[in-house]
């Protein structure tokens, strides 16, 4: 048993620095123990349960939702019975921890009173001594004055003169008591030291007390959290409530119709659920998203308290439907953002470790410690011109996002650009996003004030590009092009959706500018259109598929008129891209396109463009041009491929440098005259 000592103030500490009863910790970690047993039984009861729930007595979503509840129970309870069996040990642990660093700063503090004691000895004698010597070594010194004094001369009457042998005596008495002094300054020191390592144990004994209950207060934490907690009868309201709308849903959710019915037919929450059970689904909701004009006219519908509860308990289906606004769009793939920011299991070095990083620098942000959604979301919003993150699936291998540049209002009056890039743009690398939003900012101010109007730019990598590394030959096949114009396709559909039922844009107007194997994927998808877009441009294109008529089948308003293609002479990839894959060239007079230049023109100040890449960088161009040097790639600014690019994009051919070759048009515009009168 400890002592009931309650004056720690010898070894400088204002309290007991390991207050506590190893007995009662002891205690506490039985009762753990007991409880443990406890819920690995009713796990077991549960499971008994489940073998006599389920197929082929109930089958379907309301029969998986029973299941799955009782699945989830019986984790739990096993999770919960791991915890208490952790927080026994833990508490045995500390118990002994407690009982060792008590030992230790109770010695200490026997020490410190032993060393006090004989400081204040050691400090009396030192004082006597003190005195004592200074007498002495004055009458040496009165001794020595003496001898020296009468050394030649006879003394006066009544004066002695000391003897050499006097002197000698009263020399080694000083010396002896020279020699006391310092032994007793000795003690004195020693002790003093002995104080000093007392304090040094009571407080090290005091951290190594605080770290051993810091270890344990996280194992009793963790248990809490992994605790069985009664249900209230709301909950299981709750859980009647859900396996009714799932009663409801049809028996798979592999068909863009019946995803949208998970969103119109159940809760936010609910949903919630299904993804945590099926981490597949969100994927589902990306490849084969939902109907986009049923998306629009189901969010419109929805209030504001009704939408943010969407964005809170599903952002990573609510940022990615095709349909939606990007304002909703941002908010919930930042909401996940932030999450993911957040999530420890996430290493930096991984794939999706060095995406958060380069999703950070593409949108001009830095990690904040605690950072919210809010937060990412303002700092994002507050460059010049703003960003967001408009799509962002981070389970997809490898992953995918997009960021959004510009003003969103353009959704409701101006002119929405999407940039699809081509090879060795995947993500999962450092700096991918940020260069390709980087190209992106470049043509957001290239357009910024051409036509009066707001202007977004949307540079996206919502697909697998393929790598230009041998033996892959993924660049000269179309397999990636086909997949990643589907995707594309759905998000042009959807942005008409989103313009035109969210922002009541009566004259939606969407751009696709395509780069390299990403004009491969733009053609897909623009073949594949339910809406048309009003302008495409291709730029060093890898090669379009369906031969040289292929071109009227793009769903263009206008037709062949608002279809633009350039290719520096310099870029000799591209070249060898499209001839080793058999796809044709959009330059090409054949396939009709509106061809403008990439060349340069110094009268203009417009640098040319000098290899393949999207921004130039050094001066080691590779092999047949594949790389710009610094500058002259074709989204750098003060190039002349820039400058037209963004003209060609908003349809102001007047604006395009040098103009473009006149091709005939391969097919008729529709019957839209008035609508592009009020573009102009």
């Amino acid at each position: 048993m400890r002592s009931d000592t309650t004056d720690w103030s010898p070894v400088g500490l204002e309290g007991d620095p390991t207050p506590g009863d190893p007995e009662t910790a002891d205690l506490q970690g039985r009762e753990f123990d007991t409880t443990a047993e406890w819920m690995w039984w009713r796990a077991d009861r549960l499971d008994d349960v489940l073998e006599q729930v389920g197929e082929p007595h109930w089958s379907g979503y309301a029969a998986d939702a029973f299941g799955e509840r009782l699945r989830t129970v019986s984790r739990a309870c096993r999770d919960a019975s791991a915890r208490f069996l952790e927080a026994r040990e833990a508490t045995l642990k500390w118990a002994v921890a407690m009982w060792g660093q008590q030992n230790a700063a109770d010695a200490a503090l026997d020490q410190a009173g032993q060393a006090l004691e004989d400081i204040e000895r050691a400090e009396a004698t030192l004082g006597l001594l003190n005195a004592e010597h200074a007498g002495i070594l004055g009458a040496l010194a009165q001794l020595q004055k003496t001898q020296r004094q009468y050394a030649t001369t006879p003394p006066p009457p009544g004066i002695t003169v000391p003897t050499t042998a006097e002197v000698a005596a009263a020399r080694r008495k000083a010396e002896a008591a020279d020699d006391e002094l310092r032994a007793a300054r000795t003690q004195l020191h020693d002790a003093q030291e002995r104080l000093e390592q007392a304090k040094r144990q009571a407080r090290t004994a005091k951290e190594q007390y605080e770290t051993e209950e810091g270890v344990l207060v996280r194992a009793l934490h963790a248990t809490l959290h992994g605790g069985m907690t009664a249900l209230a009868p709301s909950q299981l309201d709750d859980f009647v409530a859900t396996v009714s709308e799932f009663a409801q849903l049809p028996p798979s959710a592999d068909t863009a119709s019946a995803l949208f019915d998970m969103l119109a037919l159940l809760k936010p929450e609910t949903l919630a659920a299904l993804l945590a059970a099926d981490p597949k689904l969100a994927q589902k909701f990306w490849d084969n998203p939902p109907p986009p004009e049923k998306v629009a006219a189901w969010w419109k519908k929805l209030t504001p308290e009704a939408r943010e509860h969407w964005c809170d308990f599903v952002p990573e289906v609510i940022g990615n439907l095709p349909g939606l606004d990007a304002d909703t769009r941002i908010h919930a793939n930042t909401i996940q953002l932030a999450r993911d920011l957040s999530d420890p299991t996430i290493s930096p070095d991984s794939a999706r470790g060095k995406t958060l990083k380069d999703i950070l620098a593409a949108l001009g942000v830095e990690k904040l410690r605690d950072g919210t959604a809010d937060d990412y979301e303002t700092m994002a919003n507050s460059k010049r011109p703003p960003r967001g993150l408009l799509s962002y699936n981070l389970r997809h291998e490898p992953p995918l996002a997009a960021v959004a540049i510009g003003e969103t209002s353009a959704e409701k009056s101006g002119k929405v650009t999407w940039m699809v890039p081509g090879m060795d743009s995947g993500l999962g690398e450092d700096g991918r996003l940020k260069d390709w939003t980087f190209a992106g900012l470049f043509l957001y101010r290239e357009q910024d004030g051409l036509d009066g109007l707001p202007h977004m730019v949307v540079a996206w990598i919502g697909y697998e590009p393929p790598v230009n590394q041998f033996p892959d030959p993924g660049v000269l096949q179309g397999d990636k092009a086909r997949a990643g114009g589907r995707r594309l396709a759905a998000e042009l559909d959807g942005q008409w959706a989103a313009d035109s039922i969210l922002g009541g844009n009566a004259y939606p107007y969407t751009a696709v500018v395509g780069h390299s194997y990403g004009t491969t994927v733009a053609s897909n998808a623009i073949t594949d259109l339910t809406h048309e877009v009003q302008s495409v441009v291709f730029l060093a294109s890898a090669g379009v598929e369906g031969g040289f008529d292929s071109g009227r089948d793009l769903k263009v308003e206008g037709g062949m008129e608002h279809v633009y293609a350039s290719q520096s002479s310099q870029d000799g990839i591209a070249d060898v891209g499209r001839a080793a894959s058999g796809r044709v060239d959009p330059c090409d007079d054949r396939y009709g396109a509106r061809v403008f230049s990439s060349e340069g023109d110094a009268a203009q100040r417009l640098e040319p463009t000098d290899g393949h890449d999207a921004l130039g960088n050094g001066d080691d161009r590779g092999l047949f041009d594949l790389h710009a040097s610094d500058g002259h790639g074709y989204f750098n600014y003060d190039t002349e491929a820039l400058r037209n690019t963004a003209a060609a994009a908003l349809g102001l051919d007047g604006k395009i440098n040098g103009g473009t070759r006149s091709v005939p048009s391969l097919r008729p515009p529709r019957d839209a005259s008035s609508t592009t009168e009020s573009r102009k």
